[in-house]
């Protein structure tokens, strides 16, 4: 794609140089070809920087409360997501990418969530086609998974927990049948062959270590060694986890378990890692390995606040992801990048998030994480013409001139909404705030359609996932996922 634009301020280097004025960027078939200022045509009410990248989500159309699963504490949240109405998974998808776009995001890493291994090839392929059709980069996480679905425990002690009425219902619509190691890789290549290119990878997904047994983890090891694929996992994410993996490898420790199994490496990146220690950091640090923080996410599962600081203080890297999570519900990510910044830049902390910082976690860490490529994050000729321009007009309306920089007013007001125009390899994917060639609240109204056409079969299944709650709360509460026995 061949383009051009001109702003009246650009953060070529955001974080780290202050914008230049007046600038003209141009690029060819999707990468820039150059920058320089002093551009006569520039438009002072606009502003640019490289387009965001939410390094984890689960790109759910259908917000989690709309299915009734409301903010808990994620190991009872989790059971709600099986009462996930069936749509249309191109539909889904394209909602989901569209609402991203549309807050200004070009890189998304999809960790697909689906239980229907058998249908995972054809998912991917509907889900690939969304995120051309709305014109964004996908990593497409494949999901494996071979053990625990219920929870840290036996699934068939866990189900024994469930009250005898509800139990044939749960093994029908939690539990199903896991391909051996070498069957998902086998999937793996084949969906690859089916999606990959210039704007879609494939990266390989463990749903979270707990629930993968050492050889499904060793399979994942080999294979993004083998191909040179990013691996993605949900680590650490919570207390709960914290204590099973304590409890589970109390000799030589959870992550360097994982270390072992040759799974720590720069192709790898946890999800969450609220409860890594600072030790832990180091060995991901050692390793090349990183994470991402998922704020949002963590304060409404109840799972805490990442450690950032001993991530800093590790030199571990780490991204940024909106986990389909977003504070008010919005997928925003420059309001991610707000909330992020005011919880890791308090000055009682021993390592603080500078400017540069968050965008490099925003940048060039998320896309390493994403795509395994490194070097984004600026605008100047050579990189992807990723380019996101905000209303900088809305957002400075009311200021008194040289009384505040650019940079303070981006992290204090930008948000979705002054999202003007975006460009993903030099292709205009948001144009003056709408996404461009697909009626987006038309694709909501029919995915909401297809939802609300199941209510009465979710309606039916709400009961049986409140007990399902039930029993794994107690599960939890008595401590026997971390090893310890009830009295009596």
């Amino acid at each position: 794609m061949t383009g051009a634009i001109t702003l009246g301020r650009l953060f070529a280097q955001p974080g780290v140089a202050a914008p230049l004025r007046d600038a003209a960027i141009a690029w060819q078939e999707g990468v820039i070809s150059s920058v320089s200022t002093g551009a006569p045509a520039a438009d002072s009410g606009l502003i640019g920087l490289p387009a965001m990248v939410d390094a984890h989500s689960h790109a759910r159309g259908l917000h989690h409360l709309a299915f009734g699963a409301k903010d808990q504490t994620f190991e009872l949240w989790r059971v709600a997501l099986y009462a996930h109405p069936p749509v249309d998974p191109y539909l889904n998808a394209l909602l989901a990418f569209g609402r991203l776009a549309r807050a200004g995001v070009g890189t998304v890493m999809h960790v697909y969530s689906s239980i229907f291994v058998n249908r995972l090839a054809s998912d991917a392929e509907a889900i690939a086609r969304a995120a051309r059709d709305v014109g964004i980069r996908l990593a497409f996480a494949i999901p494996l998974r071979d053990t625990r679905s219920l929870g840290y425990g036996d699934d068939e002690e866990l189900l024994a927990r469930h009250p005898p009425e509800d139990r044939e219902t749960i093994r029908k619509t939690w539990l199903y049948d896991f391909p051996s190691p070498n069957a998902y890789m086998a999937l793996v290549r084949d969906i690859a062959a089916r999606i990959e290119g210039p704007t879609v990878n494939v990266v390989l997904a463990p749903n979270s270590p707990q629930a993968c047994t050492d050889a499904l983890l060793e399979a994942t090891a080999a294979e993004a060694a083998a191909m040179a694929r990013p691996i993605q996992t949900h680590l650490l994410e919570t207390a709960i986890q914290r204590e099973w993996a304590d409890a589970t490898y109390p000799d030589g420790g959870f992550i360097r378990h994982l270390a072992k199994l040759g799974l720590l490496s720069p192709r790898f990146s946890g999800a969450h890692g609220v409860w890594l220690r600072p030790d832990e950091c180091a060995l991901m640090a050692e390793h090349g390995a990183s994470i991402v923080v998922n704020t949002s996410s963590n304060l409404r599962l109840r799972s805490g606040i990442a450690p950032v600081s001993d991530y800093l203080e590790a030199g571990m890297r780490f991204g940024v992801g909106v986990d389909s999570f977003g504070i008010d519900d919005d997928d925003d990510i420059l309001r991610e990048m707000r909330v992020m910044h005011w919880l890791h830049s308090l000055d009682r902390l021993p390592r603080r998030l500078t400017h540069g910082g968050l965008f490099e976690a925003a940048h060039r860490n998320g896309f390493r994480a994403c795509t395994g490529r490194e070097g984004y994050g600026v605008v100047a000729p050579g990189a992807p013409a990723d380019l996101l321009v905000l209303d900088w007009a809305a957002m400075s309306h009311d200021l008194i001139e040289g009384m505040q920089d650019e940079m303070e007013v981006l992290l204090t007001r930008a948000a979705s909404r002054h999202v003007k125009h975006l460009f993903v390899a030099g292709r205009q994917v948001v144009r003056e705030g709408k996404v461009v060639g697909i009626d987006l609240e038309a694709v909501e109204r029919e995915v909401l359609g297809q939802a609300r056409a199941a209510g009465q079969k979710m309606r039916a299944l709400r009961p049986v996932m409140d007990r399902s709650m039930e029993a794994l709360g107690s599960f939890y509460g008595e401590g026997t996922h971390a090893g310890r026995r009830p009295v009596g």
